[in-house]
């Protein structure tokens, strides 16, 4: 197929069960179709992404010499692919493909307005049809890949990817901007569940990572620019004590930077005594049979924890997500230290053990008589010194009481925040942060360990508030896509990209200032120098084509023509379509 032969659209309306057709008449949508220009075959289906629907699609494509395909169904986000894959399967240039997401923009969004949800799918239908009549073929690209992976941040995830790449055969580059690799782990002495250390679970994982020939390590060091595109990155690591600076060619790079404990300054008293902590500074005390208070080593026998420190707090920039561990953390170190202490008192505003075996660490603590209090989350206690013992206030929902306790130390649950580098990390690595301040992946469901910068992958706390054992299976999952980026040895890049006349640039340079993929730079070979377009880096988002003063940019798949088309089709719809629009 071409693309230059007369156009022949086969359209397929998905019912997508009940959440296009509960709304959408799809039958109705379907014959409309039927007698729009170029269309040849129009139907509906229960499930377009099913096998049955796949297959209907190829069986179509040969049997009325369908050259264009349109398929109204959900969001291109998730199925575009796999109707792409379809049409290359009955021989027809995946850009010949088109789709119009009837879900999300229509019965999702228009749900109690049934008919004017029909005549906008009609109206989105038509659009397509009339983009699709345009549409050229387009070469499927494919770049190569270095086989060798970059991992930022040496912690639990950072160890973990890295030892699953490099057992594989690929040489991987670790970067961790600390002094030693472990991360928060390694100075933890209480681990829930199995109790252990943090060093006796990652000493023997960084004994590997040391002695592993495919493994380079850089500790004290951080990289300080970096480049390129999926399978051909260049990264410059800077070793912080000597300056020195080394350049590393990559194909992949998983980021791992973990997450810092919040310092709660300014909430219940927080180091106007020694003895007021954070959960992580209690984790970091050397193991021992007694507390003893950190102020003046008296044992401990009365302990208080509160829950929810700078975690959950509406309307807080960066404080307004759950840190999620620390409920089962609280409930495991309260059950352990019961044992050792008169009296231990956990105040929470909610009790969130979601974790496998998490509840279990609750009942636990309950059955060792740790006792319980919910205070509301508009009147937190208030947490003073009088005559050098802390004393807290609140009110405790359930009893209706107001109540005070005198504890011997405090420990604050405090929240899991990205680290104070966050910033420069996302920067250099063109990643984009979530409101909690933590990266986003692709996609939070579909593709959770990907980022919008092909080839850069997030593991761990990186990219929420994780505990040790979830950040070791995102980093494993991360390092098996790494894998098979290098173990193919190419990859296929998008050919939906800008493309740039060079007999119209006028080198004002507006399209590289524009992109936010840094897809643009200036050909100085030319003279005068133009604007050229690395297709591996370029999103197709448009930008630079929007920007461009002098009309030399032009978005393949998304020419003027076929836009104007759409544009006209909607304007001037065929006068059945005008019928259903007056209904």
């Amino acid at each position: 197929m071409t693309g230059t032969e007369e156009p022949r659209i086969g359209v397929f309306v998905c019912h997508c069960g009940h959440n296009i057709a509960g709304t959408v008449d799809v039958a109705k949508v379907a014959q409309t179709a039927a007698g729009l220009p170029n269309v040849v075959f129009a139907t509906d289906e229960m499930f377009m992404c099913s096998d049955n629907g796949q297959q209907l699609i190829r069986e179509k494509i040969k049997e009325h010499r369908l050259n264009r395909v349109v398929v109204a169904s959900c969001s291109p986000r998730m199925h575009e692919p796999t109707f792409r894959r379809v049409c290359e399967e009955a021989g027809l240039n995946r850009y010949l493909f088109e789709q119009v997401n009837l879900r999300e923009h229509v019965s999702w969004c228009h749900m109690r307005e049934p008919e004017a949800a029909t005549a906008k799918a009609i109206d989105l239908v038509r659009m397509s049809v009339a983009r699709a009549a345009r549409l050229e073929t387009l070469p499927v690209k494919t770049v190569q890949v270095t086989p060798r992976t970059l991992v930022v941040g040496g912690g639990i995830a950072g160890i973990t990817a890295s030892l699953d790449i490099a057992d594989r055969g690929f040489e991987v580059v670790l970067v961790e901007r600390q002094p030693r690799l472990g991360g928060n782990l390694i100075n933890w002495t209480h681990l829930f569940p199995t109790d252990e250390t943090g060093a006796e679970v990652l000493e023997p994982l960084i004994n590997r990572v040391r002695n592993h020939d495919k493994i380079k390590i850089f500790t004290d060091a951080e990289v300080v620019a970096f480049d390129g595109y999926i399978g051909n990155f260049q990264a410059t690591v800077r070793e912080t004590k000597t300056g020195r600076e080394s350049h590393h060619d990559v194909g992949a790079v998983i980021v791992t930077t973990g997450f810092q404990s919040f310092k709660p300054h300014g909430y219940y008293g927080y180091k106007i005594t020694p003895d007021i902590l954070t959960l992580a500074e209690l984790q970091e005390m050397p193991r021992s049979k007694e507390l003893r208070r950190p102020s003046d080593g008296q044992l401990v026998k009365k302990l208080a924890f509160i829950g929810c420190v700078g975690s959950r707090e509406p309307g807080v920039k960066g404080h307004e997500h759950c840190s999620r561990h620390c409920c089962s953390a609280v409930a495991k170190a309260a059950a352990d230290l019961r044992a050792r202490t008169e009296e231990v008192v956990i105040l929470y505003q909610d009790v969130r053990t979601y974790g496998k075996g998490h509840e279990e660490f609750h009942r636990l603590a309950r059955s060792r008589r740790v006792i319980y209090s919910k205070f509301p989350e508009r009147d937190k206690p208030k947490v003073t010194l009088e005559d050098g013992r802390i004393t807290i206030r609140w009110h405790d929902v359930l009893a209706d009481e107001d109540l005070i306790l005198q504890p011997d130390m405090l420990v604050l649950a405090s929240a899991m925040v990205p680290p104070d580098t966050a910033d420069e990390v996302a920067k250099l690595f063109s990643l984009t942060r979530s409101s909690d301040g933590f990266f986003n992946p692709e996609h939070i469901k579909l593709a959770p360990l990907t980022t919008h910068t092909a080839g850069i992958m997030i593991a761990g706390a990186a990219q929420a508030a994780k505990n040790a054992h979830e950040a070791a299976i995102d980093a494993s999952g991360a390092a098996a896509k790494a894998v098979g980026l290098m173990a193919r040895g190419e990859v296929e890049i998008e050919s939906t990209v800008a493309h740039v006349n060079p007999d119209l640039c006028s080198s004002c340079h507006t399209c590289v200032t524009a992109c936010p993929y840094h897809a643009i730079s200036m050909d100085t070979s030319r003279t005068p120098e133009v604007a050229l377009v690395t297709e591996a880096k370029c999103h197709g988002c448009g930008t630079c084509a929007a920007g461009c003063p002098s009309g030399a940019i032009m978005m393949r798949h998304s020419t003027t023509d076929q836009i104007l088309a759409m544009v006209e089709a909607y304007l001037c719809p065929p006068p059945a379509a005008q019928e259903v629009r007056a209904q």
